[in-house]
């Protein structure tokens, strides 16, 4: 299998602090990648900087080998990478059809494509008869499928998810298992941020452990979790 998503020693600083800490990964075609580690351990900043929103320090991200670590965010998404914020970054005052349909008019150019893929991308994230509603009216559950529809509609290679689960019920959460599994069997390829591991931990193909901006151990989740410097470090044991 090939690499789709490539971060090579990336290091990121906020004044005297190193969030990240020369951290490499390989995210291969078609794959679920899980990214975990305690609170400030840089999970998020390393999704902001594969999406541009921050620049790294040094280092290198690649995407189907190519740099592109000095393109900006909407130069990325059109090349095939999508994000799901931790914090909900949707218009709050615009209905659902529309939050989608700027993201697809953005890419496409095309009204009627745009429009298509929106339609398409409601029904499949199950908003369609929420077309017309206004974010602030939404359920978490919902929502959520909002942003998941807002990256469908990119036609993504690869889509980064921020506590996906986050706020859900464990029936809602069995829902967006089953949307990752069924998007990831067609082609997507999943990086997931999340802090509940019996999810991530029943879906993810391989797991890099982050800790003070360092990655300190990858591998199948069934290894990970069994690692001591994993166990002491996440779960506050030794």
């Amino acid at each position: 299998m090939s690499e789709i998503l490539g971060c090579e020693k990336v290091t990121k600083r906020f004044g005297g602090l190193t969030a990240l800490n020369e951290v490499s990964l390989s995210v291969v075609k078609g794959e679920i990648f899980g990214i975990i580690g305690p609170n400030g351990s840089g999970k998020t900043t390393l999704l902001n900087v594969i999406t541009g929103l921050i620049r790294l320090d040094e280092g290198r991200i690649l995407l189907d080998g190519r740099d592109i670590t000095k393109l900006k965010p909407h130069e990325r998404v059109k090349l095939g990478i999508a994000r799901m914020f931790q914090g909900m970054r949707v218009f709050p005052y615009l209905p659902v059809y529309l939050n989608v349909e700027l993201v697809a008019r953005s890419i496409y150019g095309d009204v009627r494509l745009a429009r298509a893929r929106t339609s398409w991308a409601l029904t499949m994230s199950g908003l369609l008869p929420e077309a017309g509603e206004l974010p602030i009216r939404l359920t978490p559950y919902k929502l959520r499928m909002l942003e998941f529809a807002r990256i469908l509609v990119s036609n993504p290679k690869i889509a980064l998810l921020d506590e996906p689960f986050a706020g859900l019920t464990p029936d809602e959460a069995e829902a967006m298992i089953g949307l990752i599994r069924k998007f990831n069997s067609l082609g997507v390829t999943f990086v997931i941020v999340e802090h509940k591991l019996r999810y991530l931990m029943r879906i993810a193909n391989r797991v890099a452990v982050l800790n003070q901006g360092v990655k300190i151990a990858e591998g199948r989740p069934e290894d990970v979790v069994r690692n001591p410097q994993v166990i002491e470090v996440y779960l506050g044991v030794s």
